[in-house]
């Protein structure tokens, strides 16, 4: 049995692919397998595919597109290791980037799922994400704050959390998965770079973001609702001008607005005990004042 599996699902990324694939099999720690599935693409990918000769590899091949969520589900369900892992085929995985993950999952048995520090450019800066479970559980009402490329999960936890992608939130699944996860697992975000979070223009993120959109405000509204909330379209507009970082504190109207909106979340989050208060306020005027995580 591997120490870790990397699921790599791959859909017409051949310009891009040969270089994540290196970067996972010329990992530091290589007691791994790599499980890489090509979603019926049409670039070539598959040709790249098929010449890997590296024994670690194993190789899915659908005739036709079904979808990431169906190929995430097929990895986690082919995955004998330990420890499994996430990475896109158009991303770059620093080569320790395994040795650390699993360190820190060693280190903190209680962690189920960590993700790690990115760049989106090979010279910087570095992107860290909050660190800490309730931190992560707070600000995910806002942005998906768990890289999921950079994802590295117990495999006792999907088994015992029953992790599986959702088909009913298409192109955001990660967001609803760390969401969903939120109050039955523990999570977590190591302070290091260890990706190269590739952007582009093929990017779902780009080209699928209306749908993405909508998919979002299902999720942030589901978590609401476990404050009693429930938000018209007015008020998910200031949810998502929070979100954004976009209020504008040079309008007083704009910003009265917002700081009503937050006061209310804190009124129903002391009411129901979801979120840990203190940690809720300081990402509510952080938001408020434009200052990101």
């Amino acid at each position: 049995m591997p120490r870790i599996s990397v699921i790599m699902p791959v859909y017409n990324n051949a310009i891009y692919l040969q270089e994540a694939v290196n970067s996972i099999l010329l990992q530091t720690l290589s007691d791994l397998e790599l499980i890489i599935i090509d979603d019926g693409s049409t670039d070539g990918s598959a040709g790249i595919i098929h010449e890997i000769k590296d024994t670690r590899v194993k190789k899915i091949f659908h005739a036709e597109n079904m979808g990431i969520v169906t190929s995430l589900n097929q990895g986690l369900d082919l995955a004998q290791g330990e420890y499994i892992a996430r990475i896109d085929s158009d991303d770059i995985a620093a080569l320790n980037r395994l040795e650390v993950q699993a360190y820190f999952m060693d280190q903190n048995p209680s962690i189920d799922i960590c993700g790690t520090g990115y760049t989106t450019n090979y010279l910087g800066p570095v992107k860290l994400n909050p660190m800490y479970h309730e931190e992560i559980k707070v600000w995910l009402l806002f942005n998906c704050c768990i890289l999921h490329p950079s994802v590295m999960m117990r495999s006792r936890s999907i088994d015992r959390l029953g992790i599986r992608y959702d088909h009913n939130y298409p192109h955001a699944e990660d967001y609803e998965l760390w969401n969903r996860l939120s109050s039955s697992a523990q999570l977590a975000n190591i302070p290091h770079n260890l990706m190269y979070y590739r952007p582009h223009a093929g990017q779902i993120s780009n080209t699928q973001r209306a749908i993405q959109d909508i998919t979002a405000r299902r999720i942030r509204e589901r978590q609401l609702s476990q404050l009693g909330i429930q938000l018209s379209d007015e008020e998910y507009a200031i949810m998502t001008r929070l979100a954004e970082f976009r209020v504008n504190s040079e309008d007083f109207e704009d910003y009265r607005t917002a700081t009503g909106f937050a006061n209310w979340l804190l009124d129903q989050n002391r009411q129901f005990h979801v979120f840990d208060q203190d940690i809720l306020a300081m990402a509510l005027s952080r938001c408020i004042s434009r200052v990101p995580y």
